[in-house]
């Protein structure tokens, strides 16, 4: 009886020529995976590169009706609260008309030519305090943009109107419903009016903890209310607190409707600048009143690179 050798029941060796069926097919599955890849890169950049020139084409087309929009050129024109204004671009920043679609326009809007009964409800302007400049040169952009937070005066600047205009008597209603009411207030959302007051103004607080919020773990806020001798309210103010005096910012706000105007103006700017609060508001309201538009007045033509 015979022993078998030891290499009777090895496989037999696959030549060079000869591979397994499955190692073929694995080979052609990965083929069709990377051949399907490339394709939808291609697709998908092919149809990126159809949908930028597109949006340019789109976006140099709304640019161009924006302009003609506006018959004056380097001024935008309208009813600003019942005030005809021609206003220069750069102190007309974000301009927002009733009935604009805001910042999703249909791919067929274009604006229409504006006139002077045509009702602005919102935009925007930076002024620097106290000399009064605004943004109407390239260098002055630059000057801002390089300004520390440590020293930055400048103040940004928001009005509204038209529909955007709450109504008038709206600061009475805000001090009232804001901070003297605490009808259905949780104890944590309570302002309590402070004994002293601050730069002219009545100061409102959360209380401390553990009644009210902690300021190290949530965001804290401090209303600030400002009065005439009469006791009317002329401004409110909505203030962060922060350990940092420098990073703390202040939102002031009050109406136009003393001037006939229903218009809403609001000024945000580092909390170091509270203290020249009564300084501000009129800078500011007599901008906006400069905006008013005399036919056959001269003016002035715009320096604001747009």
């Amino acid at each position: 009886m015979t022993t078998p050798g030891k290499d009777e029941h090895k496989p037999a060796e696959t030549s060079a020529g000869e591979r397994p069926h499955g190692v073929d097919q694995r080979r052609r599955r990965q083929g069709r995976w990377l051949l399907s890849l490339m394709v939808l890169v291609f697709l998908a950049l092919a149809t990126f590169t159809v949908r930028w020139g597109q949006y340019g084409h789109r976006s140099n087309a709304l640019s161009a009706a924006y302009k003609a929009s506006q018959p004056y050129p380097g001024f935008a024109i309208g009813d600003l609260g019942g005030m005809p204004v021609k206003m220069p671009r750069h102190l007309s920043e974000l301009l927002e008309y009733d009935g604009d679609p805001g910042w999703a326009p249909a791919p067929d809007w274009l604006p229409p030519v504006r006139t002077f009964e045509s009702k602005i409800n919102s935009f925007g302007f930076y002024l620097r305090f106290p000399d009064g400049a605004t943004l109407d040169s390239r260098e002055r952009r630059e000057e801002k943009r390089l300004t520390p937070p440590w020293e930055d005066r400048w103040i940004d600047v928001g009005v509204a109107s038209s529909k955007r205009y709450p109504r008038d008597g709206f600061l009475d209603t805000y001090v009232q419903l804001r901070l003297l009411d605490h009808a259905g207030k949780s104890v944590i959302h309570r302002y309590h009016r402070q004994p002293e007051d601050e730069h002219g103004l009545e100061v409102y607080r959360l209380a401390p903890p553990p009644e009210g919020p902690d300021p190290t773990k949530t965001r804290v806020t401090e209303e600030f209310v400002g009065r005439d001798s009469s006791g009317e309210v002329i401004s409110t103010f909505h203030c962060t607190v922060s350990f940092d005096v420098n990073r703390s910012t202040c939102s002031q706000v009050w109406s136009m409707e003393k001037q006939g105007l229903r218009i809403k103006l609001s000024a945000q700017y580092r909390r170091p600048l509270l203290q020249h609060w009564r300084e501000i508001q009129p800078m500011v309201t007599q901008i906006v009143l400069g905006f008013r538009h005399v036919p056959g007045q001269p003016e002035e033509a715009p320096s604001a690179p747009r």
